[in-house]
């Protein structure tokens, strides 16, 4: 599943990067307002990395990517090695049905939150997954408060310019079957994309990306 997206966005950036667009400052129309009408697949092609920027971008990212995983993070590469997947289990947040951060949470998410300062470094975006354990309307509830719990914990923690996008989606997009233990607690997750952020494109592009 995860190899199909990464194949559908590389499309979709070679696309992007062919047009005009490849080659807008990156600031242009970088809104949180527009970004929060936009679905999960478009948010993650923007704001676009030309080919001048790209070589950089990739090479911190991948340097990144690299510590993340070596923090004992689940680290995949979307967007021709642009974009970082973090896939944190929901267990290491909160504990069984509970929707407010755990104490361990916030050691958890401190290697995350330290990529998010300054603010236009990355735009983040996330998800909040679910089993399907009880009834749809309760695991989009469950999702919906957990949610709010992590975006209120974002915002309290990140420089003010920082962009953060959710998405809720409930017991909706499982990676594994429901059927088993195990599958149950892959699907509990939260889905954290690192996408570049204006300051790090302007940088790629000048050659000062360190």
């Amino acid at each position: 599943m995860r190899l199909l997206v990464a194949i559908l966005l590389s499309l979709s950036f070679a696309f992007v990067m062919s047009g005009k667009g490849g080659h807008d400052d990156p600031y242009k129309d970088y809104d949180e307002v527009l970004f929060m009408d936009l679905d999960l697949d478009s948010n993650l092609m923007l704001p676009a990395v030309d080919k001048k920027g790209h070589p950089g971008v990739t090479s911190y990212i991948n340097r990144v990517a690299t510590d993340l995983a070596k923090q004992k993070f689940t680290v995949d590469l979307l967007r021709d090695d642009e974009v970082i997947l973090v896939t944190v289990p929901s267990d290491e947040l909160f504990l069984p049905n509970d929707t407010l951060l755990s104490p361990g949470a916030v050691t958890r998410l401190s290697p995350i939150i330290r990529l998010l300062n300054p603010g236009d470094m990355f735009k983040v975006v996330y998800g909040v997954h679910t089993d399907n354990t009880g009834s749809e309307f309760y695991n989009m509830e469950l999702a919906h408060k957990r949610n709010g719990s992590i975006y209120d914990y974002l915002l309290d923690t990140v420089n003010d310019d920082q962009i953060v996008i959710p998405y809720e989606y409930g017991d909706t997009a499982p990676i594994e079957s429901n059927n088993t233990r195990r599958g149950r607690q892959a699907n509990r997750r939260i889905e954290f994309y690192l996408i570049p952020g204006p300051r790090m494109i302007t940088l790629a592009r000048e050659g000062k990306l360190k």
